[in-house]
């Protein structure tokens, strides 16, 4: 027995060494996904490498061929085992596992079969012999028919185990990218070291393969200690992104990028039914073809913001109503991969919509035709009877009735999105027209004011309702004499903010009230007595403001509304602002002649009918 030992031989030590720890760092992190494949492979690998070494160590033939017979159990499992890896580390399965590993085994079962029994049939080494090359003693061989069946399906499993492992460099950012390029490096580079000298095209003794796998080693070992491979692993996030897809309530379509479904979950096949296996990889055209025409007339790219649309869809010979959202999926180097569809069903919400706006239109129409009726007859009523506090007291009611309607307009404009903009408006302007016309339906009242040259913010162009409230509720809740009623109005603009701050002197806002507007929605028990409070509420809310309610010292409340402040000057918006007024005041005093036209029949109906009876 003969023994030689070139000295490439200890960086075959030196990889069998390392590849022996890092199968025992994966035991140790056996609780991990991925570190029981990952401590098989490297156990293999570190026997194919201590196999490879002995076999070139050995000089005589039967030494060389025993211990190169032996390397093939390895060589043979490094491939399945390196699959059964990449599913369990990216949390992808294959189709190639889907029975278990004994059909993947068939082949390198056979293998070993045939290598032990080669000289009966010379499938796998067509010939062997020793050779002297220089000082060193090598075992040439030439490949016989069952090799190449071997080596072609090591190479499909190693494809496919590579495009998974790619396919997580691909849509994976930050750790996990870096941990699947040092794993894809690891992988690669053995293989394409192996294809080469078996190709003839590295010429040498000896099989590279081994060697390369040092490459393999340093790059496991930066993914282990750089990029914590063994610690943070995406198949927990995928699985999590699974089990997210499945439990939403919104039905959701992962499309490529030439629009065929890739992914959807389960709410999105009883949209269009069928199943998922049937679908992926199937058109959105071909599947949902009124959705598909939808998202084609949406804009193309829509950056970061995502698109949105509605939809209507016939589902079980119903038709459905979808508010369906359109992202942008992009890769890790941000090139446009495909898009994700959710669709939401709306169906319920926009026919309670539909009702509401109906009932809400058609109640304020009667709301105000019928109290103009009786105001007319109030009036009538007070020319024959001025002295009848009754008479007033109606018409005071009454007049508050038409005002709850106007309110109610107000709020509707308030809350349809579709309608209402943001605007740059000046706090400080808008406060003074407000002032101006509260204090001229109020000549006794002297409201104080504490304004700034100019306050721009970012709100709805109905800001002006929610201050006209404000200071009309200080005004008209005050319970003392018009001599000794306070309310003080001021604008301060503190850093990114603006404060508007209604002060009085009046018995408050009770503390129900303030716990109503605060978490947002009434109870049996709370409520807010009227529309004011709440409009201030949900414009100040869809401004991105809020507001603060406190006492007053030594009496009454404090109703502060804070809104974003805006850079810059507010000329432009001040001049809109400025016709905008004009043309209410024009829209207001042809309402007032619809008004006066309006009581006019009814008081006309009420002389005929007194006349009548």
């Amino acid at each position: 027995m003969a023994w030689q030992f070139p000295p490439f031989l200890l960086l075959h030590t030196v990889v069998c060494l390392a590849m022996a720890w890092i199968g025992v760092t994966a035991y140790r992190n056996r609780e991990i996904a991925g570190s029981g494949p990952l401590f098989l492979l490297a156990a293999a690998v570190a026997v194919w490498t201590l196999g490879g070494a002995v076999h070139i160590a050995r000089t005589d033939f039967l030494g060389q061929v025993v211990f190169g017979n032996l390397t093939y159990l390895p060589i043979a499992l490094v491939p399945v085992l390196l699959v059964y890896f990449a599913e369990a580390y990216t949390g992808r399965r294959t189709p190639l596992t889907r029975h278990g590993p004994l059909p993947l085994l068939v082949v390198p079962a056979v293998t070993q079969v045939v290598v032990w029994t080669n000289p009966l049939h010379g499938l796998f080494f067509a010939s062997r012999e020793i050779t002297q090359s220089g000082s060193l003693v090598t075992l040439t061989v030439e490949w016989g028919p069952w090799f190449w069946v071997h080596g072609a399906y090591s190479y499909v499993l190693v494809a496919v185990a590579s495009y998974y492992l790619l396919r997580t460099l691909v849509i994976s950012e930050d750790v996990y990218s870096w941990q699947a390029a040092a794993i894809l490096i690891g992988v690669f580079t053995p293989w394409a070291s192996n294809a080469l000298y078996i190709f003839g095209v590295l010429q040498g003794p000896v099989d590279t393969t081994p060697l390369a796998f040092s490459v393999t080693v340093v790059a496991f070992l930066v993914a282990i200690y750089r990029h914590r491979l063994l610690q943070l692993v995406p198949v927990a996030r995928e699985l999590a992104r699974e089990e997210l897809m499945d439990s939403l309530g919104e039905g959701v379509f992962v499309l490529d990028e030439r629009g065929q479904i890739v992914d959807c979950n389960q709410r999105a096949l009883g949209l269009v039914g069928g199943e998922r296996r049937v679908l992926v990889g199937e058109g959105l055209s071909a599947v949902a073809p009124d959705l598909a025409t939808e998202l084609d007339e949406l804009d193309g790219d829509g950056g970061d913001e995502p698109c949105r649309t509605e939809v209507s869809l016939r589902r079980d010979g119903t038709l459905r109503y979808y508010d369906v959202r359109v992202t942008d999926l992009h890769r890790g180097s941000g090139v446009l991969s495909g898009r994700l569809v959710s669709l939401r069903d709306v169906t319920e919400r926009r026919q309670r919509e539909q009702r509401l706006n109906v009932l809400n239109r058609t109640l304020r129409h009667d709301l105000r035709n019928e109290a103009n009726v009786v105001l007319g007859y109030a009036e009538l009523g007070q020319q024959k009877h001025p002295d009848a506090e009754w008479l007033a007291s109606i018409q005071d009611h009454v007049s508050d009735m038409v005002d709850l309607s106007e309110k109610a307009r107000q709020i509707e404009q308030a809350l349809d999105e579709e309608h209402v903009d943001t605007a740059t408006v000046s706090a400080a302007a808008v406060v003074d027209e407000v002032v101006t016309d509260v204090a001229a339906d109020h000549p006794d009242l002297d409201i104080g004011t504490d304004l700034p040259a100019s306050a721009p913010v970012h709100a709805v162009e109905l800001l002006d309702a929610a201050v006209r409230n404000a200071v009309e509720n200080a005004v008209q809740h005050n319970d003392n004499p018009a001599p000794l009623m306070e309310v003080a109005v001021s604008v301060t603009h503190e850093g990114d903010t603006v404060s508007i701050t209604v002060a009085d002197n009046g018995p408050g806002i009770h503390a129900e009230e303030q716990a109503v507007l605060l978490r947002g929605r009434e109870t049996q028990l709370d409520h807010v007595s009227g529309l004011g409070l709440w409009m201030i509420n949900w414009i100040v809310t869809k401004s991105g403001g809020e507001i603060e309610i406190g006492e007053n010292d030594p009496r009454g409340s404090v109703l502060t509304i804070r809104l974003p402040a805006a850079d810059g000057g507010d000329t432009d918006t001040d001049e809109r602002r400025a016709e905008a007024r004009t043309d209410e005041g024009a829209a207001g005093a042809g309402r007032a002649e619809a008004v006066a036209d309006e009581t006019g029949a009814g008081a006309a109906n009420a002389s005929s009918e007194g006349g009548s009876s």
